[in-house]
């Protein structure tokens, strides 16, 4: 009973602390404002990692509600004759482990249950939140919707933070993908539920992205990053130098990454416009605007990429980072580029390594397995994933997305560990660094990986989930589209959702025949399917609303 009556004022007086000025929080100077943000990395990067083991993958339910979990995590296994496949079963159950060890309840930072994406950092960080969001979302709705929702209650005034912590109030914002990841969330569902859901979250998303309009957009109409920092991939070759010594002025360079999220938040704000019966027509005009521009602006013809672009020069930074392909996932490559992206996405010198998607082409001068300049991070693989589902090359995707999976699984079952990204080329981290030569970086959070990132490192399970069993909603109504690529064949992937009475069981046939059968609590239905051919789970019903 205490504890319910003093954390609302103990939140109260944290907020205060944290309430920022125009450059730097609170009653901070900007030396206490580092000093605390060190003293939390370090404390939890270095000293408290070296005593941490494994994190059991068991999770019972006595142990899932104690942070309010009511339902069991799903479960994978995987069969076959021919290869080692237990690393599946392994690193899917993983996931869910250290996701649910990340996630926090209720204290004096948020009213609202939020996730840390690895014990190295204990904030509530916007972009991780959106990510985060999407593993949880077959496993429990309602956590999915806490972790992204507590990104809007933490807002300052109309701007979504980069960051919160205990006593960190960030200046700057991130990727804008909250509005993207509750679309993602509810989009499918009745229209009844995703309304109750959604009413009380649009104006706030609406305010932010107008205060995107009003803050990060240039005067051609394109979008710019305040700092690199603000990017999430701050020692890209694109921005800075390895060590961050030198910092390009990202306010004159048109970016092709935040671009094409601000045409993903507003395609999800009409989404959510037509949910809660409001006109989506605005944010779809400036959707399409935006993919104009980015199309127009944007484009190196020489090159077949999108680069960032100095407004005043009209140069561009030829920099083959993964922004160059992300204007993908916002449909914004015409007919014509989207043949050259796909040259540079299919080539091993490119962004086809044996693990894909890269950070930094493989072949560009500046890669290195340092960070964002060139190891592999799955949340951006993941957007790069979306883009070439979004043009319908769904056996690129799943092929793809099948390398990364069975990467990471592996990894797992052979360290016990997810990691914040990856080797393209090697399993292990012996070639890994974070920001070599920055003094400071490797006193806070060491030089490798931080570990047990789940972390968007986790949304593997999602691509399983999603891809490969083709799980998804229409109008209410759930179905199975089987998109499982050559090298699954001859395999079975048996899958359990508690959180929807269900599982489903894949007997992969050949590349385009597979053997679904579905499990409900009333029903088992078997059917044969080619690859990427639907089969209901639930019969059409009066209740099922269109949205």
């Amino acid at each position: 009973m205490w504890r319910r009556s003093i954390l609302p004022f103990l939140r109260n007086a944290e907020s205060f602390l944290r309430r920022r000025t125009r450059h730097v929080t609170g009653l901070a100077t900007r030396f206490n404002r580092l000093v605390f943000f060190a003293l939390d990395l370090v404390l939890w990067s270095r000293v408290f990692r070296s005593q941490r083991g494994p994190i059991p993958v068991e999770l019972p339910l006595r142990v899932l509600k104690r942070k309010q979990v009511e339902v069991e995590a799903p479960v994978l296994h995987v069969s076959g004759l021919h290869g080692d496949v237990a690393h599946w079963d392994d690193g899917f159950a993983g996931v869910y482990a250290v996701l649910f060890e990340n996630l926090q309840v209720p204290d004096v930072l948020s009213p609202i249950r939020y996730a840390h994406p690895a014990p190295a950092f204990r904030g509530v960080y916007l972009w991780d939140s959106a990510f985060i969001s999407q593993i949880w979302k077959t496993w429990d709705r309602d956590v999915a919707h806490d972790v992204s929702r507590v990104v809007v209650h933490l807002r300052d005034g109309d701007r979504l933070q980069h960051v919160v912590s205990d006593l960190v109030a960030s200046v700057y914002t991130q990727p804008p993908l909250i509005a993207w990841s509750l679309a993602r969330l509810w989009e499918g569902h009745g229209r009844e539920e995703a309304a109750l859901r959604l009413e009380p979250l649009f104006p706030a998303l609406c305010a932010y992205n107008d205060w995107l309009y009003a803050n990060r957009r240039l005067a051609n109409g394109l979008f710019f990053w305040r700092h690199p920092y603000e990017s999430g991939v701050e020692n890209a070759p694109r921005f800075s130098s390895r060590d961050e010594s030198v910092f390009r002025d990202t306010t004159k360079l048109a970016a092709p990454d935040l671009s094409a999220y601000v045409v993903l938040q507003n395609e999800a704000l009409a989404t959510m416009a037509r949910i809660l019966h409001r006109d989506p027509e605005p944010f779809l005009a400036r959707a399409a605007d935006l993919q104009g521009r980015i199309r127009e602006e944007l484009w190196h013809a020489g090159d077949g990429l999108f680069y960032d672009r100095n407004i005043d020069t009209g140069e561009f930074i030829r920099s083959r980072t993964i922004a160059s392909i992300l204007p993908l996932w916002a449909g914004a490559a015409g007919e014509g580029q989207l043949r050259r992206l796909l040259e540079h996405v299919l080539s091993p010198e490119g962004f086809n390594s044996p693990l894909p998607f890269p950070s930094v082409a493989i072949s560009d001068p500046d890669f290195s397995l340092d960070m964002w300049r060139g190891p592999v991070w799955v949340n951006v693989a993941f957007g790069a994933l979306q883009g070439l589902k979004r043009y319908g090359l769904e056996r690129e995707a799943s092929e793809m997305a099948y390398r990364l999976c069975d990467h990471i699984y592996r990894m797992f079952r052979r360290e016990r560990r997810f990691y914040e990204f990856y080797d393209p080329e090697e399993a292990g981290l012996a070639r890994l660094y974070r920001k070599k030569g920055n003094r400071w970086k490797a006193f806070t959070l060491g030089v490798k990986p931080q570990a047990d990132f789940v972390g968007w490192t986790g949304l593997v399970n999602t691509l399983v989930i999603e891809q490969f069993a083709g799980f998804h909603r229409e109008n209410g109504r759930r179905f199975v589209q089987p998109r499982f690529p050559p090298a699954a064949v001859g395999k079975a992937y048996a899958l359990r959702l508690p959180g929807q009475n269900l599982a489903l069981d894949f007997c992969v046939l050949g590349p385009d025949s597979v053997r679904v059968t579905i499990r409900t609590p009333t029903q088992c239905v078997e059917a044969l399917v080619a690859f990427g051919e639907r089969a209901a789970i639930d019969p059409p019903s009066s209740n099922h609303e269109i949205l």
